[in-house]
């Protein structure tokens, strides 16, 4: 066995050994998952549950509810049996007695909306603003008073849940559906209030659909706190985890299409890096050439100087400052928008370097080459552009190649004038779900995706251009 075969067979061996280790580790935080998942010694009782009712209602309505607080003082509950249920809950089951607002204010539903119209149209024609308290105020007396003069009880059965969640106590849980019969069709009411975009006043229908105020007004006369209807997560820890990055990744993209935000913000992301490239490579040629004549013939001096100039003046500055300064002191009173603005500042700023990229490139090719070129007949020109020029785009190459990698990062400071680039397409959704890990990671991912996608093309292009030079 040579001593090639044995660096191989050490090589698989480490190999089979780190794959045993992270095969451990991996049934080792299973194993841990699951232990942590085991059922706790808490319980519930008759007596405990019927505390936690009590003490959930009474803090329900909001401090300005009256409505609230009327059915809340108006209903009863008995805890009739605990039960274990599957898994780690623990169902109650209770018989309550209260009102049925759902009746109320079916029977009241006209009347209701046809007065909290008038009284907003009423302040609209007094000149002052309306606003949903005013509403509520105006609208919970007339609510209040139909519960107070007629008889709207009604009574039943539901079940409660308790859940067992690793804690000192079980977790209690009311759905949707148990709290609309409790306090006698309050979901459904609210729902109900939330989803009317017509009223009848006077005969007449009147549409309320983009009128939010008007809704939340009634809505805040049966208003709530205190209250959440997601039900308590008892998996693992691990599946919690996971639980919640599933949520997480459904709340900031998924819902109402926002990944076609992250969507838009590539496309103008690419193209504003494409468009700032070529500008970038044009004045970055044009500027190396009016240098490097200057520096072989000593011709072009003020184009040298306003070169040199340029060069300084772009490379010495942050990009940012010069973003800031192109669009709001330059562009922006004159019309000029955003996106463009954009293309001329990144433009502007990789011309500086492509400049002395494609400078370094051509000085770098032997002085011999433009003798040769020039004892053939050519001319300056015709040499620099026949013999020097395509060695040194060769050398060169690679390096432009990495420019625009690095232009491509450097394209995420535009979101700071508006434009809608990829960075700008995250902080939006930031600003909707108020989720800060998710859409910055996953801007940060997309934009780590495209540069090892760039990196990895301009790698084949570096090993073709050493394949050409043999």
């Amino acid at each position: 066995m040579n001593k090639l075969e044995i660096q191989k067979k050490k090589r698989r061996i480490i190999n089979l050994c780190l794959v045993g280790l992270c095969v451990l580790i991996l049934a080792g935080f299973i194993l841990a998952d699951q232990l942590a998942n085991r059922k706790t010694t808490v319980t519930v009782t008759a007596a405990t549950a019927q505390t936690q009712l009590t003490e959930l209602l009474e803090s329900l309505p909001t401090a300005v509810a009256k409505c609230s607080k009327y059915v809340v003082e108006h209903t009863g509950i008995e805890v009739l049996s605990v039960e274990d249920g599957v898994a780690r809950e623990f169902v109650v089951k209770v018989k309550y007695e209260t009102l049925d607002v759902a009746a109320m204010y079916e029977a009241n539903k006209e009347a209701i909306f046809s007065m909290a119209w008038e009284y907003a149209e009423g302040v609209k024609a007094a000149g002052k603003k309306v606003n949903a308290t005013l509403i509520q105020i105006q609208v919970q007396n007339f609510i209040l008073e139909k519960l107070q003069n007629e008889d709207w009880k009604k009574s039943g059965e539901c079940e409660i849940y308790f859940y067992d969640v690793r804690a000192e106590k079980p977790v209690m849980y009311i759905s949707d559906e148990a709290l609309n019969n409790l306090l006698g069709g309050y979901v459904a009411v609210k729902e109900d209030i939330k989803a009317t975009t017509e009223i009848t006043v006077d005969g007449e229908i009147i549409s309320i659909a983009s009128d939010n105020t008007f809704r939340n007004g009634i809505n805040q006369c049966f208003g709530l706190v205190n209250y959440d209807a997601e039900r308590p997560d008892t998996s693992s820890p691990l599946q919690q985890k996971w639980n919640g990055i599933k949520a997480d990744f459904h709340k900031n993209f998924i819902e109402q299409n926002r990944w076609l935000y992250i969507l838009e913000g590539i496309g103008n992301t690419l193209a504003l890096t494409g468009l700032s490239l070529l500008l970038g490579i044009f004045l970055g040629l044009l500027t190396a050439i009016v240098r490097v004549v200057f520096e072989k013939t000593g011709k072009l001096y003020y184009l040298d100087r306003i070169a040199r100039v340029y060069v300084s003046l772009i490379r010495g500055t942050p990009l940012m400052v010069q973003l800031l300064i192109i669009y709001f002191v330059l562009l922006l009173p004159i019309g000029i928008e955003k996106f463009p603005a954009a293309v001329l500042c990144f433009g502007l700023n990789s011309g500086a370097y492509v400049s002395e990229i494609i400078r370094g490139g051509i000085m770098s090719v032997d002085a011999g080459q433009t003798e040769a070129g020039r004892s053939l007949g050519f001319g300056y020109g015709a040499t620099m552009f026949h013999i020097v020029m395509p060695q040194a785009f060769k050398a060169v190459l690679p390096a432009l190649c990495n420019e625009f990698i690095s232009l491509l990062k450097e394209t995420s400071v535009a979101f700071y004038i508006g434009v809608a680039d990829l960075t700008r397409a995250g902080i939006k959704i930031r600003s909707i779900t108020y989720s800060n890990f998710m859409p910055l990671v996953a801007v940060a991912l997309v934009y780590l995706i495209m540069v090892l996608i760039l990196t990895k093309l301009v790698g084949v292009l570096e090993r073709r251009l050493r394949k050409s030079e043999r």
